[in-house]
């Protein structure tokens, strides 16, 4: 008789919740252009050049207004807000959220530093040599916080699609040609600005899909799990004609740009579609990639709802960031009126 005894493991599994909600994209679009646009700036100022100014100063009006926004939806992200203090009572280095917690301070502070600055200079015709330095500062802190929002997802193993350097290089990329169409839309009135910012948009959106090519086509981890995606959910297909929709619209627009000043409409248009391109393809990143099980095969379900952490985080946000558009700009040009006048 045989004694040997067969045992039946059974492995139950459950639908994992997202830990990352629509606030994170938020958070993500704007730091990303915020950052973006203080690198742009701060390599106009060092240039020195009197026709720089105009676009620096937009530069850094886009800075400081997505910079403020961006950690307000940070904040609401974080659900319980009181535990901030914790990481900086206790420092944990090794971590990507701590030092990200270290920057994002910084590079309020230096935003707003080199904003008063500017504005200074605009209003009263006044130049601080301490300036370029504190645009300097305010570009290394810009870096830290793109290297930091990009790694903090892609160092995470458990999630083969965001395990990749590529995540943070296509996540840069896709906010920094948004930028020169948010110029051109400050910058609306100003004609002779487009040949150079449509240029601009043109090399950024070529490096963007000759990046997201080799990612795709990889042999890296990423690359091999986001084509076992495709091949295995149809919705995958789905988000990449979107993303690769929304690029070559974005794409022929500002190739069309380089040709002929456009109309204040049709820049408002490259604006909205090319911040639509680098909203998209975060809510792929940061949502949807959530969706994916990580430990099983029961696929997380998600529900977008309408509420504050749905629907209406995402017009909120927005809404705050035209505010403080119209406050920031009222503000300035009030300013700009009571020197002028007494």
């Amino acid at each position: 008789m045989n004694g040997q005894v067969t045992y039946i493991s059974e492995i139950m599994a459950q639908p994992q919740e997202f830990f990352w909600l629509p606030w994170a994209v938020q958070y993500f679009f704007f730091i990303g252009i915020a950052s973006c646009a203080v690198l742009y700036a701060c390599y106009l100022h060092w240039r020195n050049k009197p026709e720089n100014s105009r676009l620096e100063m937009i530069s850094v009006f886009i800075a400081i207004t997505m910079g403020i926004t961006a950690p307000l939806a940070l904040t609401a992200d974080l659900h319980q807000t009181a535990r901030v203090w914790h990481f900086y009572a206790h420092p944990t280095m090794w971590s990507w959220m701590w030092w990200g917690s270290v920057l994002l301070p910084l590079f309020t502070t230096f935003i707003g530093l080199y904003f008063v600055a500017l504005v200074v200079k605009l209003i009263w015709k006044k130049e601080f040599k301490a300036t370029r330095w504190v645009a300097l500062l305010a570009a290394l802190s810009a870096i830290g916080l793109l290297l930091y929002t990009g790694r903090e997802a892609s160092v995470l193993n458990a999630r083969p699609i965001w395990y990749s350097w590529w995540i943070p290089v296509l996540m840069f990329l896709s906010a920094l040609q948004v930028l020169p169409a948010l110029i051109g839309l400050g910058a609306r009135r100003e004609p002779q600005y487009q040949n150079r910012l449509a240029r601009f948009q043109v090399v950024t959106l070529l490096l963007f899909a000759v990046c997201f090519a080799l990612w795709l086509s990889g042999d890296t981890t990423s690359g091999i799990a986001v084509r076992q995606q495709l091949d295995t959910a149809s919705p995958g297909w789905w988000m990449l004609m979107g993303v690769c929709a929304l690029w070559v619209i974005t794409f022929a627009m500002s190739v069309s740009n380089l040709k002929a000043t456009r109309s204040i409409p049709y820049i408002t248009i490259l604006a909205l579609v090319s911040m639509a391109f680098a909203w998209t393809l975060r809510w792929i990143f940061l949502m949807e990639v959530q969706a994916v099980p990580k430990y099983n095969i029961i696929a997380n379900p998600y529900h977008f709802p309408l509420g504050t952490d749905g629907l209406l985080a995402i017009v909120g946000t927005f809404g705050l960031w035209i505010a403080l558009t119209i406050i920031v700009r009222e503000g300035v040009r009030w300013f700009a009126r009571r020197v002028q006048h007494g």
